[in-house]
């Protein structure tokens, strides 16, 4: 699982002497083999190779980015690429013995930078899709906390109590001891629920959980949430009555998922129907590959939205980067343009360079109508003459 820490790892990351090799590969089996993949990265290492001829390294530096070639072809070639992770993205510096993987479940452009920076752009903007669900078990015992993302589960404690007493029965005199024991019990349960609540908050704030999923028996959740700090109880998104602890992991990541996947179809269609009415009205937005083109070309998208498995042939201008779907000669700088695989991609890239951000939604949403792709714009486009 792709953790808030090792992200932060990542944006922290800085050499001063070395450069990184940044690798973004698809891995999508459904349309590309094992033997593609591999054959893919040895010609980008190849073309980087002699790239660099014309800017040369000193020798440790050469070294160091040539032991980063050789540890992503040996990744290429023993990663199973198992089908959830359509995408994977590799960044290395051997210089500094850094090295990170990045499995990804969503298809992505392949790219090899060497440079001195990191090419991360492209990976937050991924990452900004997807959210970290939080799904919290609790009784008046014990707590199971697991999360949630981008298809991976993972359990982060799991704590115990042992200071709340079980139930015990004592008669006494006309019922009055086995009503003290009863505030006894319930005062610890009390102080459990609270203590709970605290570690959750800490958590919360460690890994950066942003919505939450409660499992209990519905008597108990109540008692249990007044406890939760505010932050929590605003990211609360369902509560499920349930035996506590009586689901294995598998149907627990699978009610994460269905909850996730109508939670987020319901935030598509909030935002699909807002961009369809903003360009109705001829405001800061466009539908359609034309609109979302013409946007592309003048760096104007801020927001992409685009349908999952989209894809188009087209071509691009290698000096400007202007983007068109027929063979033409750029209209900006007059070079030929080439052929690209899928324009959508280059849209994609297009976006993440001016800095805009994109989602891809699910397909069968309001959006097919505009052939799947539309785009919130960071001023209104220019009307056609």
């Amino acid at each position: 699982m792709v953790t808030f820490q090792q992200i932060q790892e990542l944006v922290n990351f800085r050499s001063e002497a070395f450069p990184v090799v940044s690798a973004y590969l698809n891995t999508d089996l459904r349309r590309v083999s094992k033997d593609q993949i591999r054959i893919t990265l040895k010609a980008m290492i190849k073309a980087r190779q002699e790239e660099l001829r014309d800017h040369p390294l000193n020798h440790r530096q050469e070294a160091s980015v040539k032991e980063d070639f050789k540890k992503l072809e040996a990744f290429v070639t023993t990663e199973l690429f198992p089908e959830e992770n359509r995408g994977y993205v590799v960044f290395s510096c051997s210089g500094e013995d850094f090295w990170q993987v990045y499995p990804i479940p969503q298809r992505v452009k392949n790219a090899l930078i060497v440079d001195p920076d990191i090419y991360i752009r492209p990976l937050l903007a991924i990452l900004n899709q997807f959210h970290r669900f939080a799904f919290v078990v609790v009784d008046q015992r014990r707590v199971q906390v697991f999360e949630m993302y981008m298809g991976k589960i993972e359990e982060y404690t799991h704590l115990i109590s042992p200071a709340v007493p079980g139930k015990v029965r004592y008669a006494g005199w006309y019922g009055l001891e086995e009503k003290r024991v009863h505030r006894h019990i319930e005062h610890h349960v009390q102080e459990h629920y609270k203590r709970v609540s605290n570690i959750l908050f800490q958590l919360m704030n460690r890994h950066q959980w942003d919505y939450f999923i409660l499992g209990g028996q519905s008597h108990e959740l109540p008692r249990f949430e007044k406890h939760l700090h505010r932050y929590i109880v605003d990211r609360i998104v369902k509560r499920v009555d349930m035996e506590p602890f009586s689901w294995d992991v598998n149907r627990i990541k699978k009610e994460v998922l269905d909850t996730e996947q109508r939670f987020m179809r319901k935030r598509w269609e909030k935002m699909i129907g807002w961009l369809i009415t903003e360009a109705k009205k001829d405001h800061k937005a466009a539908l359609g590959l034309k609109s979302v083109l013409q946007a592309a070309n003048m760096g104007n998208i801020r927001l992409l939205m685009i349908e999952e498995d989209r894809g188009l042939p087209g071509y691009e201008c290698f000096e400007c980067g202007y983007l068109a779907i027929r063979n033409t000669v750029c209209p900006i700088c007059g070079t030929p343009m080439q052929r690209m695989d899928d324009l959508f991609d280059e849209i994609i890239e297009n976006t993440v360079n001016f800095n805009g951000d994109y989602y891809q939604v699910p397909s069968g949403t309001m959006l097919s109508e505009y052939g799947g792709i539309g785009a919130f714009l960071r001023f209104e486009a220019p009307k056609e003459a």
